[in-house]
């Protein structure tokens, strides 16, 4: 049994919520925006030693912190529970429960999510990949496999300092849902192409505002580019993202332009893959031309 501790050195007036049997505050050490802990009023250690009752209540609790993150954070996801004994990482003998709101891209692959309490266990749907570097993802739009997320995984990877997006057509809703990711890629010194066309006239002129505006805001680090040439068709769907001092990459081709329909709910067929020089290859002799 413990004899102290620090979350009952936590002042009332700095509780999330609180009811008869437990209290609720911001972690001290968060790791997503609004990262709370649930803590009983009794001082015990572990789950296993909490009534019915305190169960009931915690578990109230973690609702009640949900429905206040879900108001001011507005997050994607969640991840609750609690770690249990030394060998787990408890490290503040005094039970909490972490109520972790989780975001699209905050990490590069969240798949697995408690799991990855043990490194390298965690993602199991691609343990049986032989190579990665040569290992394939279908990105389809069903059961939420769209192209989005990954885009958004990709553009807050600080692996890749390297973006170049081929596109057919770019729609304002395309690069709203982007533009906050890629102006973020740019502050930390990614350098960005993107070669759009004027293929059917479907680009619109707002879109390409919205990216000559980040032009004007990161001189040098940004340029875009239009294809034009009346007697060719111009229609592919590439995006990369790769490094100028590794090998690390991701690259994904298919049928999605930059729209919110594209990337973001319509059925589209992308394939994601490592190996991206071949594609940077070609890239480069269109940017050229």
């Amino acid at each position: 049994m413990p004899d102290s501790s620090p979350f009952l050195e936590v002042p009332n007036t700095d509780w999330i919520a609180s009811n008869r049997s437990a209290f609720a505050i911001p972690d001290g050490y968060p790791v997503s925006p609004g990262h709370g802990l649930v803590v009983p009023r009794r001082l015990i250690a572990t789950w296993w030693e909490a009534s019915d009752e305190e169960r009931r209540d915690l578990w109230a609790l973690v609702d009640e912190v949900k429905a206040i993150l879900d108001a001011i954070q507005e997050p994607d996801g969640y991840n609750v529970g609690f770690n249990a004994g030394r060998a787990a990482g408890q490290t503040v003998s005094h039970l909490h429960l972490h109520v972790i709101p989780r975001y699209d891209g905050d990490v590069p692959d969240p798949r697995g999510g408690v799991r990855h309490v043990i490194d390298g266990k965690a993602n199991y749907l691609a343990a049986d990949l032989p190579n990665v570097r040569d290992a394939v993802e279908l990105f389809d739009g069903i059961d939420d496999r769209f192209l989005k997320l990954e885009l958004i995984r990709s553009l807050i990877n600080e692996s890749f300092n390297r973006i170049d997006l081929l596109v057919s057509f770019i729609m304002r809703s395309g690069v709203s849902i982007i533009e906050a990711r890629l102006a973020d890629a740019l502050d930390r010194g990614t350098q960005v192409r993107v070669l759009t066309t004027d293929y059917l006239q479907v680009t619109e002129h707002v879109a390409l505002a919205h990216l000559l505006d980040l032009e004007d805001d990161y001189p040098g680090a940004i340029e875009t580019r239009v294809f034009h040439d009346p007697a060719t068709s111009f229609h592919p769907k590439a995006y990369l993202f790769w490094s100028s001092d590794s090998t690390e990459a991701a690259g994904f081709v298919g049928s999605s332009n930059l729209s919110a329909s594209g990337i973001g709910s319509g059925v589209e067929w992308n394939v994601g893959l490592r190996n991206v020089q071949p594609l940077v290859d070609r890239f480069e002799r269109l940017w050229r031309t």
